[in-house]
Order: structure tokens, then C-alpha cells, then sequence
């Protein structure tokens, strides 16, 4: 507990190093409660979809055929009545097999006879995310998984490109990128890091800390992160050092300085 707390005044601390006109301003109250919750509902989202994608590719590589399988370029994901359906695609593309996961559990995987037309959500997300993937963006991994979710903007995507890790004791945070899409065309992007900085984790650990310079509350990335690592993130941001604990889909605030420090 010593070493955590140490390490948090640390990471606090540092804030002082980029005290410039680069780092953002605090949000007034009204903007920063609404961002908050959209970082927590976004997050957990997006780690629903990621992980069910894992779940069902992993029972889908169960299936012989499935596993042979050369076609496969891929897969997109879709909300449906509380589930995720996870629909695996060709370079088409086209729909080669779909699973259901519920409550994290895979269902039965339906393989189609041949391949089949993408419905019109279907459609636009496997568009969205060939651009994203296929966009200018800088790496942090050798491999990089993608969650494709409607935009707020009608019409519009929003991808999620996360770094993958074969190591049980990396958080590979560095490297996460959100893009929004319009049709095939990138609307706008944005990287949660400034490295390729990967956070060391240990059962032993408490928590997890980190030092985010971009924005002034925590996003959507941290609240993946931890969910994904089950493990607590304190986030120091600016201007001044405001420290957050991530806690799963959960952002409490724990201390927010004075711009005097």
C-alpha cells in the first residue's frame, strides 16, 4: 500500500513537469458530469464487444471447419436484445459464420452455406472498420483487435482499435486509438496516449497507475483498460494533477487541486 501511494504522488506530482498551454483545461461542471458517464457507458461497451469477440472466436476454433477455414478476414459485432452477435467475415465482405454471446457465454456457431450478404448495419460497420485499419495510424503492437460501434453522429462509426498482448502481465495501453468514420472516409481521430506505454500489472498490486496528459478527465480507453485488466486505475490528468480512481465501468474522483497546487 506504501509503494501505491508513492507511486500515485508521483504520478501527481509529474504534472508540474507540463504545466505549458498544451495540456487542457479543467471542464465547467455541466460538461464534466455528462463526459464521465459517456466514458464509463462507452467503455464498458466497447469492452462487451471486445470481449465477446474473444469468447466466440474461441469456441468458434473449436468447430474443425471453422478452424480450417481460409476465407475468415476478421469479424464485426452487433447489439442485439442484450446480446452480442459476433458475425465472422470474408474479404468480401460477406458473412461466413455468426455467434451469439450472452451473459459472456458462446453459443452454438451457425456456419452459412455460402457467403452471405451483410445486412445494412453489418454492412457499414465491416466498411468502417477496413478504413480504420487501413488508415495511417502509428502502432504499439505487432496485432490489433477492432470494436465498431455507432456513432452518436447518425450515420456515422466510431472504431476502436486495441492493441493485443500475448503476456498475462502487460496492460498495453499505449496505442489505443478511436476513429470515426463516415462511410469509407475517417472523419476524425484521436490516440488515448502519447507513447506505446504499457502498465505493468502483478496479483500482488492493488491498483494500477498511469499519468494521462490529453485529457482532463478520464475516457472510454482507461475505463476498457481496467475492466479488462480487473484491476483499479488511479489517472492523474491536468492541468493541475486531478486524480481519479477507475474502478471497473465506475470513475470516482479522489482528490482535485487548486491550480496553485
Amino acid at each position: 500500500m506504501t509503494r501505491l501511494i508513492l507511486a500515485i504522488t508521483l504520478i501527481a506530482s509529474s504534472l508540474a513537469a507540463f504545466a505549458d498551454d498544451s495540456l487542457p483545461e479543467e471542464l465547467p461542471s455541466e460538461q464534466e458530469v455528462p463526459a464521465l458517464l459517456s466514458a464509463e457507458t462507452t467503455g464498458l461497451t466497447i469492452y462487451r464487444h471486445d470481449q465477446a469477440a474473444a469468447v466466440a472466436t474461441d469456441a468458434a476454433f473449436k468447430v474443425r471447419s471453422f478452424k480450417k477455414d481460409k476465407r475468415i478476414n476478421g469479424w464485426i459485432t452487433e447489439e442485439q436484445q442484450g446480446s452480442v452477435v459476433v458475425t465472422f467475415i470474408d474479404k468480401t465482405p460477406a458473412a461466413l459464420y455468426r455467434i451469439t454471446v450472452a451473459n459472456g457465454v458462446a453459443g452454438s456457431l451457425a456456419s452459412l452455406e455460402s457467403p452471405t450478404p451483410l445486412t445494412a448495419y453489418e454492412a457499414g460497420a465491416a466498411a468502417a472498420r477496413q478504413a480504420a485499419l487501413a488508415s495511417n495510424f502509428e502502432p504499439c503492437s505487432s496485432s490489433y483487435n477492432s470494436v465498431v460501434l455507432p456513432s452518436p453522429v447518425d450515420g456515422n462509426w466510431l472504431v476502436y482499435l486495441i492493441p493485443g498482448t500475448t503476456k498475462n502481465n502487460i496492460v498495453p495501453i499505449g496505442g489505443t486509438y478511436r476513429m470515426e468514420i463516415s462511410g469509407s472516409n475517417i472523419v476524425s481521430q484521436r490516440a488515448f496516449t502519447r507513447t506505446c506505454i504499457s502498465l505493468q500489472t502483478d496479483p500482488r498490486a492493488a491498483a494500477l497507475v498511469v499519468t494521462h496528459l490529453l485529457d482532463p478527465i478520464p475516457t472510454e480507453a482507461h475505463v476498457f483498460w481496467s475492466i479488462w485488466a480487473q484491476k483499479p486505475l488511479y489517472v492523474s490528468t491536468p492541468p493541475n494533477g486531478t486524480l481519479w480512481l477507475v474502478e471497473g465501468n465506475n470513475i470516482k474522483l479522489v482528490e482535485r487541486k487548486p491550480a496553485d497546487g
